[in-house]
């Protein structure tokens, strides 16, 4: 899996990709990462609709450390 493969590398990487636009999994950064991974290829399996979707949602992170540090709004990365 994408999160499992953090931090290695592949000479070949396959990235298969929800088909449907609308699912909660697929972010900026799980598509970052996934083509990262190849040192040589990547092949990406995905609708267009999908692949859009998905670089342009980030992850929401909730930590709950922005209250705790008395933040009314979490800054931006």
């Amino acid at each position: 899996t994408v999160h499992k493969s953090q931090g290695s590398e592949f000479e070949r990487v396959l990235l298969v990709l929800p088909f449907e636009a609308a699912n909660p999994l697929l972010s900026r950064e799980l598509i970052y990462t996934g083509i990262t991974r190849a040192r040589s290829q990547l092949h990406i399996s995905a609708s267009a609709p999908a692949l859009l979707q998905g670089c342009r949602e980030r992850v929401r992170r909730s930590s709950g450390l922005a209250p705790k540090l008395g933040w009314t709004d979490s800054p931006q990365a």
